[in-house]
């Protein structure tokens, strides 16, 4: 049927409400519209930035000192509430220090390291060390049990202001909650951070050797002879100690399946797949952009039933975010920190382009030392 100006259906399609088709001048209209619209709001807010801009330049080290104060007192807080909380429920100083001890010794004299623990209110933790950390720490069986945990108390707090004054940090920085509870309890992961933060080759093997994730920052800034050598170093517990790494093996799954349980499956992503998943694309996405922020926050992520201690590897790459929200002791909070954390890191450099804000393209990321190549 011939529509009234003689096209075919023409006249039937504006009658029946079908809507005509848009054409390339159109779409090409509405896209310089929104491209005009998105620059006018650029505009605006560049505008509204600089009127800020000289007050933050006038105001700015006040605001800083400002907030340190009001950092201290939050990690005063957080860490007074976190060390009662464990002196209440009697837990002794020192406990990670104690657990590391009777496993060796227990190795040592032919028993099974990883049946060593020391109990609290009834309730058993375990050793969980890897058979490298046991030959390491095999000389502690030279000092009585007492001696050696508040002579490892005593290194750790050493490596923790050594760790400080390296990266630059106030030494009000012990208060810092994940850095408090591994001065309470001997964890070891204090003195590991002290041995990748030295950049040296053994200290980097030593580090490895304590504690396996330490590979994962030596990946992050691509340490690739420091790896080599901890790999060796690693390995060569294989000779002097087969029988314990057989046993090792055959016991991974009970070990695990037991420290998890005993951790409360950590405060990691790591047995939550949906974080686990969002942790691992926001990782992968830094990694891109920058590989040794990357690297450091890795482990407190998403290892395996990761303690609080854990998020003291993030002070190489330490922001004013992650300083705030990692003092928090919440089951799961350091995960999602992370993730926030990230976005900003990502996000950062595209508002200073925008803003044309000058500065330095990320807060924290010269903290630690070059790596070595």
């Amino acid at each position: 049927m011939l529509s009234g100006d003689g096209h075919p259906c023409r006249g039937e399609g504006r009658r029946s409400g079908v809507a005509p088709v848009s054409t390339g001048d159109d779409i090409d209209g509405t896209t310089k519209a929104l491209n005009a619209s998105a620059n006018r709001v650029l505009i605006a807010v560049r505008a509204r930035w600089m009127r800020v801009a000289p007050w933050y330049v006038a105001y700015g080290p006040l605001v800083r000192r400002v907030g340190n104060v009001l950092l201290f007192v939050w990690f005063a807080w957080q860490t007074y509430a976190r060390i009662s909380f464990f002196l209440r429920l009697n837990f002794p100083w020192g406990i990670d220090a104690t657990i590391y001890y009777r496993g060796v010794v227990a190795w040592l004299h032919g028993a099974d390291p990883w049946a060593a623990s020391v109990s609290v209110n009834g309730y058993a933790y375990h050793y969980a060390g890897s058979p490298v950390t046991t030959v390491l720490m095999a000389p502690a069986s030279l000092l009585g049990e007492q001696a050696f945990t508040y002579g490892w108390l005593g290194l750790t707090l050493v490596a923790a202001i050594w760790t400080l004054r390296r990266l630059h940090f106030p030494l009000w920085w012990l208060l810092f909650p994940p850095i408090a509870e591994a001065l309470f309890s001997g964890n070891p992961q204090l003195v590991v951070l002290a041995l990748l933060v030295a950049n040296k080759d053994i200290a980097s093997a030593l580090a490895t050797g304590l504690k396996v994730y330490a590979f994962i920052p030596l990946f992050g800034e691509t340490r690739w002879r420091q790896i080599g050598i901890a790999v060796l170093f690693n390995a060569a517990t294989i000779l002097v100690a087969p029988g314990l790494w057989l046993d090792y093996l055959r016991e991974l799954g009970s070990i695990s399946s037991r420290l998890e349980r005993e951790s409360t499956q950590g405060g990691s992503a790591f047995y939550l797949p949906m974080l686990l998943a969002i942790c691992v694309v926001a990782l992968v996405l830094l990694a891109l952009r920058d590989r040794r922020a990357a690297g450091w926050l890795t482990v407190p992520a998403i290892w395996p039933a990761s303690q609080f201690h854990y998020s003291t590897m993030a002070l190489p790459v330490m922001s004013p975010l992650l300083a705030v929200l990692l003092a928090y002791p919440y089951l799961r909070l350091t995960p999602v920190a992370i993730v926030l954390d990230v976005g900003r890191r990502l996000v950062t450099p595209w508002v200073r382009r925008v803003l044309v804000v000058p500065g330095p393209p990320d807060e924290g990321t010269e903290r630690a030392p070059a790596p070595s190549r």
